[in-house]
């Protein structure tokens, strides 16, 4: 529950800003990159304007969601100290309370709850419009942690009712109250997230309703109300991300009250899903258990045998995902196609892809979890220095063959030469457009006008050859970059090579987490399905045992011959 709640405060936006509140040009620039989750390139313009002070008006607003977008790099301490180096300035109320309510959520993310309550309460006179919102749902969010449930609850019909963040402080209220022993009030606030999604249908709010419609299912198994807990599962949705359990939940329960003909339709749903996923592992030799069970074994029996024929299967497509895995570029295309990969229809589709583009389903739960997402994302973090420091690496490149060609290059004899030449070729290509211009002469009129402006700009661009022409003539010498300018340079790209093997080495590293973990992910799915694979045999063996038993059971006693 503790990751749950961090999880949903992460998602709230930092601030929003109107057209209005962009008094810098250049602050509604850093602002596009931010909005576009650029925080690379929205960093890299903060310090840009600020070195070249460009920010008259919105220093401070730059300067908190340079916080913001620190804190999403997952660098909480440098976070903190922008934050604190802020408040140590004179700021106006609205901003200092804007980085007292920041650098709360910070601690909160950190699991400092206690540091979070303290420095929330710091927040004085009336709080800013922008954060109210955020204000009163970490307030919230708070309460509910330090057992406040009473204020919490308060809270929430006073300032969150109606928003969007009154489902989800419902939630973590009930989830607390529930772990507390307070039943009845947990699943009275169960009910009012579901009855929230009757006048809200937007997606995020039925997979939440989903969630609290199996708790309520949960808490009815816990007190053996099997008849209640079965009803709460009829209403849970048959596709999404929380059907599966849903529907293995609905067939147990509907097994566990004997109504085994209701059990069938659901785990039969569940048969025809992905083998990746865990719940559809345990129906098929549950739909094939529930079948022997009834006597049908013949039925059973071809359940036990595609169940088996699926794992073998699963298990020959967990070994092609680590094929993939295995593959040089498959964490970055983890990291750059990461919405293809969690395109909802893999979460229970029946064709499952696996390929450099799509995330293998085997992965979808291990997605799910916040420290791999935090892998992700500095990967991708990494990914973009990575590319940012390849493209200085060919500019370096250029600026370096320009540096030899110009230690190699012109002397003062050379570059006089140069003029000289110039200087006749052009003079020989004006003394030809002379002559075009005299035979042009004896065209027609309207064949004279076209000629016209072509001969204007091949008189203009002469013109503009002879005022180059000057300048150079009046070069002495040749420029040279002097040896402390080019020892400088070197310097430069040599500092582009060294950081470029730091975030190289440092990808390398994370590659190798990232693997890890994923193949540690394959091992317990392999593992669990190699489970059911056995138990599909074991049915399968029991039922062929009982039909050869049938067979001598019901063959004839050969009579003796005399």
């Amino acid at each position: 529950m503790r990751c749950f709640l961090l999880l949903i405060l992460a998602l709230i936006p930092l601030q929003s800003w109107s057209e209005e509140n962009v008094r810098d040009l250049k602050f509604g620039t850093i602002l596009f990159d931010y909005y576009q989750q650029n925080y690379f390139n929205s960093l890299i313009g903060y310090e840009v304007a600020k070195a070249r002070g460009e920010l008259k008006h919105q220093k401070n607003e730059a300067r908190l969601l340079q916080g913001g977008m620190t804190l999403s790099y997952g660098l909480p301490q440098q976070a903190e100290d922008i934050f604190l180096d802020l408040l140590k300035q004179q700021v106006s109320e609205p901003d200092r309370n804007k980085a007292w309510f920041y650098l709360a959520k910070l601690y909160y993310q950190k699991g400092e709850t206690d540091k979070a309550t303290e420095t929330l309460a710091l927040v004085k006179g009336e709080i800013p419009q922008e954060i109210k919102r955020e204000f009163n749902y970490l307030a919230t969010l708070i309460n509910i942690h330090n057992d406040h449930l009473d204020i919490a609850e308060q809270a929430i019909a006073a300032s969150a009712k109606g928003s969007v963040y009154e489902p989800y402080l419902m939630f973590n209220l009930a989830a607390s109250q529930l772990s507390r022993g307070l039943i009845g009030d947990s699943e009275i606030n169960f009910q009012r997230v579901i009855d929230y999604t009757k006048t809200h249908k937007d997606e995020e709010f039925a997979v939440l309703a989903d969630r609290a419609k199996q708790a309520l299912a949960h808490v009815d198994v816990e007190q053996n109300d099997l008849l209640s807990a079965w009803g709460h599962l009829q209403n849970v949705r048959t596709t999404g991300l929380y059907s599966n359990r849903a529907l293995l939940s609905y067939g147990w329960t509907a097994i566990k009250l004997e109504r085994y003909t209701q059990a069938i339709p659901a785990l039969k749903a569940l048969d025809q899903r992905s083998i990746s996923i865990a719940e559809v592992q345990e129906a098929k030799v549950l739909l094939a258990h529930l079948y022997e069970q009834q006597g049908a074994h013949r039925t059973a029996l071809k359940h036990y045998l595609l169940a088996e024929k699926a794992f073998a299967s699963g298990v020959d497509a967990i070994g092609g995902a680590r094929r993939v895995i295995a593959g040089q570029r498959i964490p970055q295309e983890f990291v750059r196609n990461l919405e293809a990969m969690m395109d909802e229809t893999d979460w229970y589709g029946s064709e499952p892809s696996l390929d450099y583009n799509k995330l293998t389903p085997f992965l979808i739960e291990l997605m799910s979890s916040n420290p791999f997402h935090i892998v992700i994302k500095e990967l991708r973090d990494l990914y973009a220095l990575q590319d940012n420091l390849n493209y200085w690496r060919r500019q370096a490149d250029e600026h370096q063959l320009i540096i030899r060609h110009r230690q190699q290059g012109w002397s003062s004899d050379s570059l006089a030469k140069f003029v000289e030449e110039n200087q006749a070729m052009k003079d020989q290509m004006e003394t030809k457009v002379s002559e075009l211009q005299l035979h042009s002469v004896a065209l027609s009129v309207e064949e004279q006008q076209r000629f016209e402006p072509m001969l204007d700009a091949v008189r203009d661009d002469f013109d503009q050859m002879e005022k180059m022409l000057k300048k150079i003539r009046r070069i002495e010498k040749p420029y040279r970059e002097s040896e402390q300018k080019l020892a400088w340079m070197a310097q430069l790209h040599q500092e582009i090579d060294n950081k470029l093997a730091q975030v190289d080495q440092l990808i390398l590293k994370l590659e190798q987490v990232m693997r890890k973990v994923v193949n540690a992910e394959l091992d317990k799915h392999e593992e669990r399905m190699k489970y059911y694979w056995a138990q599909a045999r074991l049915g399968k063996a029991r039922l062929y045992d009982r039909t050869l038993l049938n067979l001598e059971q019901a063959a004839p006693v050969p009579t003796e011959v005399n």
